[in-house]
């Protein structure tokens, strides 16, 4: 197993070339570790609190099942999922063979101060959304690497806020086109894995189907967007100090 050096500027196609060899090459490690954080979350919020294992299936969202799953996926999933992302890249990096079970118990021991960092970002972020809608876009680049600063720089609370920002000052346009790209690049793949779930829970009425497509879905795409921020989050620091020199 080769090293990786993770600290040093990447163009736009080996942003994604690199998180894409990580991905595919530690798949069967990547998917069943952010299955075992997606299950239990969206069998208890989806499932149970939103009633979708014992309802039918209905096409239109009201505004509960719109928002609810959304912010835990925020706060929750995706912070934890990042967490052991991150581990998992960095063990992969120094040539070592990264283990599940200690990777999974890292990424939940990182959640109380992720979630605190997260909360403070959310809530910048809706503040801006409300305002004027452009200042919470500018907001959520600016803090989109909030969860790398609490993780491999243990930053906490606003100072990892303030950790996000500086790393993206002076890339903001960079990083938000490579945000945008990153995102579109799961959401494809995520349409085609979910519809024909969706198609199963429209024939059999029982949005029990459409929850399980939901599962699949983020259990697959979450690793990646984790390590691709990541990725991104080294290249940045690696740009920063050449910056800065």
């Amino acid at each position: 197993m080769s090293r990786i050096e993770l600290r040093r500027p990447r163009d736009v196609a080996a942003l994604f070339r690199d998180s894409g060899a990580v991905y595919l090459r530690h798949l069967w490690l990547f998917i069943p570790l952010a299955a075992a954080v997606v299950v239990p979350v969206h069998l208890v919020v989806q499932g149970i609190g939103l009633e979708m294992l014992t309802s039918s299936y209905d096409e239109s969202l009201d505004a509960a099942e719109l928002v609810v799953p959304s912010a835990v996926e925020f706060l929750v999933v995706l912070p934890i999922v990042t967490a052991i992302g991150v581990y998992a890249l960095e063990a992969i990096a120094r040539a070592e063979r990264p283990r599940a079970r200690e990777l999974l118990v890292a990424g939940f021991e990182a959640f109380t101060p992720l979630f605190a960092a997260v909360v403070l970002a959310g809530l910048g972020i809706l503040v801006g959304l409300l305002a004027l809608v452009v200042p919470g876009v500018f907001l959520a680049v600016r803090w989109f690497l909030v969860p790398q600063a609490v993780v491999i720089d243990g930053a906490r609370g606003a100072d990892a806020l303030r950790r996000s920002g500086d790393l993206v000052q002076g890339f903001w346009w960079r990083t938000f086109g490579l945000v945008v790209l990153a995102n579109v690049a799961v959401v494809i793949p995520g349409v085609i894995l979910l519809e024909p779930f969706r198609a199963i829970a429209e024939s059999t009425d029982s949005s029990a189907w459409e929850l399980v497509g939901g599962i699949v879905t983020t259990s697959v795409t979450s690793p990646f967007l984790a390590l691709f921020s990541t990725f991104l989050y080294y290249d940045l620091l690696a740009r920063g100090a050449h910056a800065a020199h």
